[in-house]
């Protein structure tokens, strides 16, 4: 029975992230003839894959009894997750044009991505945060907060695109397709600003479960998260007092959503230590 709930979740994550790809894919062929893209299928296409990837992740979910953010497989879908789902909160109320199309490309890498290293899959215990929903309410908090510097390092590309575009006094192609940079500059300013609070949420309640169980955090995790915040709390301090600013600001937000996302991996390595410290049972190998 576990084999068959595996295999639909991994099958609804492939379907998934196909989708998206065929949704990047549609939006790149279109751009390439000088046209923009219909926004309704975009809106469609995104709307399939973030159902279907809401399956698996509901799915997985019912078999590990938690919230599936136990190995880099399962964070990358839910950050892709949540990556689509933020667009479809932000992407109607700013019309920000081509937003579709960068994100529908990210969530493709990231859904499509970590297929390509079967051990990121790692199998683990049933009930991983150990039925505590403090430290289940920080995991899924952390990993939707990136889900907010995803999009953040999105409308960042976009407004690195357009000034160089102005720069160069080009307005055609995929120019005049792309929002102002003042709009661009505005949205990446208050992505900032809700991805900082919800990652410092994420770390206020991780702390009450750090403060009676230090011992059961490893040390490289709990570093590598801090310095994430601390990177982005850096750059938010230094948006508000205008000395990061425009193109810096935007570079600045890419490097950093890069380093969050390099650091996954060592972050679950050093967890992954744990259950066969513990001696608990892993769930089905996939």
């Amino acid at each position: 029975m576990l084999n068959e709930i595996a295999m639909t979740d991994k099958n609804a994550f492939a379907v998934a992230a196909a989708i998206y790809g065929g949704a990047f894919t549609f939006g790149l062929v279109t751009l390439l003839m000088r046209h923009v893209y219909p926004r309704a299928v975009m809106f469609a296409l995104l709307v399939g894959g973030f159902l279907i990837q809401t399956l698996g992740l509901n799915l997985r979910g019912a078999e590990i009894k938690a919230c599936p953010l136990g190995n880099i497989f399962e964070v990358a879908q839910f950050i892709a997750w949540s990556l689509v789902l933020l667009f479809f909160i932000i992407g109607p109320a700013f019309r920000l044009r081509l937003l579709g199309f960068f994100t529908a490309g990210l969530a493709a890498l990231l859904a499509a991505g970590v297929f390509a290293v079967p051990a990121w899959d790692r199998a683990y215990p049933p009930g991983i945060f150990g039925g505590n929903p403090w430290i289940e309410l920080h995991a899924a908090l952390a990993i939707f907060s990136y889900g907010v510097f995803a999009i953040l390092s999105l409308v960042s590309i976009m407004f690195l695109i357009q000034q160089h575009g102005l720069k160069k006094k080009q307005f055609k192609g995929l120019y005049q397709y792309l929002p102002s940079v003042q709009q661009l500059d505005l949205m990446a300013k208050r992505l900032l600003i809700t991805g900082v609070i919800v990652l410092s949420a994420s770390l206020i309640f991780g702390s009450i479960f750090w403060v009676n169980n230090h011992e059961l955090v490893p040390v490289f995790k709990l570093t590598a998260t801090c310095l994430i915040w601390l990177g982005y709390l850096t750059v938010f301090v230094l948006r508000i007092q205008k000395k990061l600013v425009t193109r810096r600001h935007a570079i600045a937000t890419i490097i950093l959503f890069v380093l969050a996302i390099a650091s996954l991996w060592p972050v679950q390595s050093a967890r992954d230590s744990e259950p066969q410290a513990t001696g608990a049972p892993l769930r089905v190998e996939r």
